[in-house]
């Protein structure tokens, strides 16, 4: 492993102090001294002894910032090095408030079923060692959001430690000791795959980012991971004949990741007439003169922004010159015009299910459907961070990212680290994922099909009016 300098340290924790100071997107949401804290992290970075430590230092320095797109990247060396990255012999899921068993090694599967539900670690309740050992080291301010993240820090650490799992199944506790070990000498147990939906689905379309299945009864299911793939949009596109035969649709959005909200905009045309507006935004902008103006502004010291903001409410240039100093004087960007350039609409009932792992562009999808379309949401809010991070790679290997614009939903809802709501809120239990069941795509089929039954009796309707008229409404 690389050494690293005293003089690397201060050099690079200052570079990450100094591009949050003056770049990062909320500061009129963070209640913390930025300063201060950098100098409590210098003391304790400098007290480091290797790379991983340091490195977990970056990490808890920035993740009082608490954003979704602000955090601190391993090097390489380290992330692929089993001395630092180990794992438990087991995987664990967390749908909802609770973890569950979902993978374990052959070595360990005699000592722990599948889906029981952890309850405490070394003793101390599992909500609370979270809140004790991972968060000062990751974004939580959604707790639903961050159980990925969670996951990874309660499985992955340096080989050899171990901790004490009790579990919980069948109205019974019991203890388990895990020691981390190197992933490439784990054998993982093979396990009979989990029921499927009595559905029958035909798939039209797929890549890595997505898949398009069309079930027997003729509604489509549109599942994508990612919004990175710019040739996605083009292969669904391309089923367009077949598609528009539909008598519903369902956007499975659940766990996408992001990537280019142009893509997302590219498939939510397919549901709008003509342009439309996307991914309403604010920037920070800073003047320095302003910042040198304050100086002499007695009246701005122990002033929150909020109380700057009622004092000043008649006064423009005061609470600018307050907000200028205090990095939080934003621009609204209203979006720009999305050209339709898809080969038609799809008319029809559309669903589109979503969860607290649907990340960044995957939300500005969400808020271009809710502002154009009539789609009906299922499932959980969204994660609540969506913005524009700036990247930059640090000399020991590693890199950052500070969020440095932050999307606005264009309907007014709040959705900063708390995401877009559902209309119809549903939470995989442990019996649904034991069983295989989905229920939240099950509430999806439903609601297509209802919907569509009230557009074939309107549609019979109006065709009576003048004079025609079907005989049957029928829905599989």
């Amino acid at each position: 492993m690389k050494t690293i300098t005293d003089a690397q340290k201060i050099y690079e924790l200052s570079k990450i102090w100094e591009e949050a100071a003056y770049n990062f997107a909320f500061w009129d949401k963070v209640d913390i001294n930025w300063d201060e804290e950098y100098k409590k992290a210098l003391a304790r970075v400098l007290k480091t002894k290797d790379l991983y430590d340091y490195y977990r230092e970056l990490k808890r320095f920035v993740a009082l910032l608490n954003d979704g797109h602000t955090d601190v990247s391993f090097p390489n060396e380290i992330a692929q090095d089993s001395e630092f990255f180990s794992m438990f012999p087991v995987y664990f899921a967390k749908p909802g408030n609770e973890i569950i068993v979902i993978s374990t090694s052959e070595d360990v599967k005699d000592s722990i079923p599948l889906f029981s539900i952890l309850v405490k670690i070394d003793g101390t309740d599992i909500h609370d060692y979270i809140r004790q050992n991972c968060y000062p080291f990751i974004w939580h301010a959604n707790e639903d959001a961050c159980g990925v993240f969670v996951l990874n820090q309660l499985i992955f650490g340096r080989r050899g430690s171990s901790l004490v799992f009790t579990f919980a199944k069948d109205g019974r506790q019991f203890d388990v000791r895990f020691e981390r070990i190197d992933p490439s000498r784990i054998e993982w147990h093979k396990t009979d795959p989990f029921p499927q939906s009595n559905t029958a689905q035909r798939l039209i379309s797929s890549s890595d980012a997505h898949t398009l299945h069309i079930t027997d009864d003729g509604i489509a299911i549109i599942r994508m991971t990612s919004f990175d793939d710019a040739s996605m949009p083009g292969k669904i596109y391309s089923c367009f004949d077949e598609l528009k035969k539909a008598k519903g649709y369902i956007l499975d959005v659940r766990g996408n990741s992001g990537g280019n909200s142009e893509n997302a905009d590219a498939i939510a045309a397919l549901f709008i007439s003509g342009e439309f507006h996307s991914c309403y935004a604010e920037t920070q902008v800073y003047e320095p003169t302003y910042k040198a103006w304050s100086m002499f502004r007695e009246d701005f010291k122990y002033l929150s922004p909020d109380d700057a903001l009622l004092k000043y409410a008649d006064d423009a240039y005061s609470l600018k010159t307050y907000r200028m100093r205090k990095n939080i004087f934003y621009v609204r960007d209203e979006g720009k015009t999305v050209a339709n350039r898809t080969p038609g609409k799809l008319e029809g009932p559309v669903a589109v299910l979503m969860n607290q792992y649907t990340f960044s562009a995957a939300e500005d999808f969400v808020d271009v459907m809710k502002m154009y379309t009539k789609a009906v949401f299922v499932g959980n809010n969204t994660a609540g961070t969506s913005g524009q991070p700036l990247c930059e790679a640090l000399e020991s290997g590693g890199f950052f990212r500070i969020c440095t614009r932050r999307c606005v939903a264009q309907n007014g809802e709040d959705i900063y680290n708390k995401g877009f709501i559902p209309d119809i809120r549903i939470i995989p239990t442990v019996e649904d994922i034991a069983s295989g069941r989905d229920a939240v795509l099950e509430k999806g089929m439903e609601i297509i099909k209802k919907e569509y039954l009230k557009f074939q009796l309107v549609e019979a309707t109006q065709n009576d009016h003048h004079g025609g008229g079907k005989e049957n409404v029928e829905m599989p």
